[in-house]
């Protein structure tokens, strides 16, 4: 089965940009999870892109529900390998589709020039850095 569009659900912009790279080379039309409402395309076989969060692969639940995902791109910033591509099948119910892995940049700790301009002009991103540490997880761009 061919597929006939790339979904992909994207926050930061990194699966955004893998999904446009397979749908450019494959001449599919790409189209955000988010824009779709209502209508089930079952027999409608798509490739689906994914941002991870907590080990789910966001909007996949939902492209399953409307699609028939026959390949799935998981997009996200732990160490890519057999073990972290395993992990993700098991933790989102994956187990007859083509499922690929695709590490992102990995999150980059401030330099200590970077923590103090931080600290003196942008204060409420040293809060998030600081709940970061506590192991309270808050997604941000610097």
């Amino acid at each position: 089965m061919n597929p006939r569009a790339v979904i992909y659900c994207s926050k930061h912009g990194s699966t955004k940009q893998i999904a446009k790279m397979i749908a450019d080379k494959y001449n599919l039309p790409l189209i955000n999870i988010m824009h779709i409402n209502g209508y089930s395309f079952q027999e409608v076989p798509v490739i689906f892109c994914g941002w991870i969060k907590k080990g789910k692969i966001q909007g996949l639940v939902k492209a399953e529900n409307l699609f028939s995902c026959i390949e799935i791109v998981a997009v996200g910033s732990m160490p890519s390998n057999e073990s972290s591509r395993l992990k993700l099948k098991y933790e989102n119910n994956i187990d007859k589709q083509i499922f690929t892995y695709v590490q992102s940049k990995p999150y980059i700790e401030p330099t200590l020039k970077e923590k103090i301009w931080i600290s003196l002009f942008e204060p409420s991103l040293q809060k998030r850095i600081i709940r970061k540490e506590i192991k309270i997880e808050h997604e941000y761009t610097i």
